[in-house]
């Protein structure tokens, strides 16, 4: 089972939050409520659901999709990637060296691309 998920214990900074972190080969998956991570992303698509998250991923992701709301994170995107925004009140902050494909819908979302890279 190499590739079996796995429950995320160790390897960030997590504090508090309800409901599970799954990270795969080629995913990671935050649900729920309240987690305080930062994790390395590793070539990695992203999903995040729930509300009252604070992530920041290290390295560089290959698309995020982040739903829900009040969600606060930050990441960097490979050329090409995919920012996936929906719900309300999420706070995205991103960089990418080129172009991304962007999908911003919902209510009182902010999302800003950075001049530099976050990590």
């Amino acid at each position: 089972m190499l590739f079996a998920p796995l429950l995320l214990l160790f390897g960030s900074a997590q504090t508090g939050g309800v409901g599970p972190i799954e990270v795969t080969a080629t995913t990671i998956d935050i649900a729920g409520v309240g987690h305080k991570a930062t994790l390395p992303c590793k070539g990695r698509t992203v999903i995040v659901a729930g509300s009252g998250h604070v992530v920041r991923l290290t390295g560089t992701c290959a698309a995020i999709d982040i739903s829900g709301t009040g969600n606060k994170v930050s990441v960097n995107l490979a050329p090409g990637g995919a920012l996936v925004v929906a719900g309300s009140d999420q706070d995205v902050r991103y960089f990418s060296s080129d172009e991304i494909r962007r999908d911003v819908s919902g209510v009182d979302n902010r999302v800003e691309r950075a001049d530099t890279p976050l990590d």
